[in-house]
């Protein structure tokens, strides 16, 4: 296993080491379920520093490809699950998929406000009920709309849509920010808020669905009136 150099201008030594480690999966050098090299012998072998190589292993740590069992370092996925997380990483670094998020968000959401209708308990009111206090304090903070989407991600009880809108909301900082200079923007996408929150208190999961629906095409409006803004 060794660190390859060609065509890798680009990549900083992190990035190199964790191609370096795929490589060494797919050839069959690093096998799932076996324990990982030490990092001192990794590190020689690879001719990198220790640092550089703990930031590549806690990349992988985060994505679930190793485990820290003690002192040891196991290994819990392949080489595909790597490349698949790292395309994932890549396709939403893009600058060309807003209307791929668009429809994301309007499956996803959707779907998240009509379960949390459902499945709400009285203390993912509460932490809705505060995301939407502090939106009214401070509406230009988007970390607010942000916490919001969030508290009804979690409302839903379903782990799996949970964990891509936190991933989404992440990935929309952006737009959040460029529209929520606009008062007019600001002002309808709360009252949204609070009607979607209103359908989720009721239990009334159509209804919840549908506001969601309209505060998505609130968005898209803004997307349409203000394409500079891209």
């Amino acid at each position: 296993m060794q660190l390859a150099t060609t065509g890798n201008a680009n990549r900083k030594i992190p990035e190199m080491v964790m191609w370096a480690l795929i490589e060494a999966m797919e050839r069959g050098q690093i096998k799932v379920g076996a324990e990982l090299t030490s990092e001192r012998d990794l590190a020689e072998m690879l001719g990198v520093g220790r640092g550089s190589l703990r930031e590549c292993l806690g990349i992988m740590e985060f994505l679930g490809v190793i485990e820290n069992r003690g002192y040891r370092k196991v290994v819990l996925r392949d080489a595909d699950y790597i490349r698949r997380a790292i395309s994932l990483v890549q396709v939403c670094n893009q600058n060309d998929i807003q209307d791929d998020f668009s429809e994301f968000r309007q499956v996803t959401e959707a779907a998240i406000a009509e379960l949390a209708a459902r499945r709400a308990t009285p203390e993912d009111l509460v932490r809705m009920e505060d995301a939407l206090k502090d939106l009214e304090t401070d509406a230009e903070n988007y970390l607010n709309d942000v916490h919001f989407h969030d508290a009804l991600a979690v409302a839903s009880h379903n782990m799996m849509l949970a964990a891509c809108i936190r991933l989404v909301n992440s990935m929309l900082g952006d737009i959040r920010i460029r529209f929520s200079g606009h008062a007019d923007y600001r002002s309808k996408t709360h009252a949204s808020h609070c009607a979607i929150y209103e359908a989720v208190r009721d239990h009334d999961s159509v209804r919840a669905r549908q506001e969601m629906e309209k505060h998505l095409m609130i968005v898209e409006e803004y997307r349409s009136k203000y394409p500079d803004q891209e």
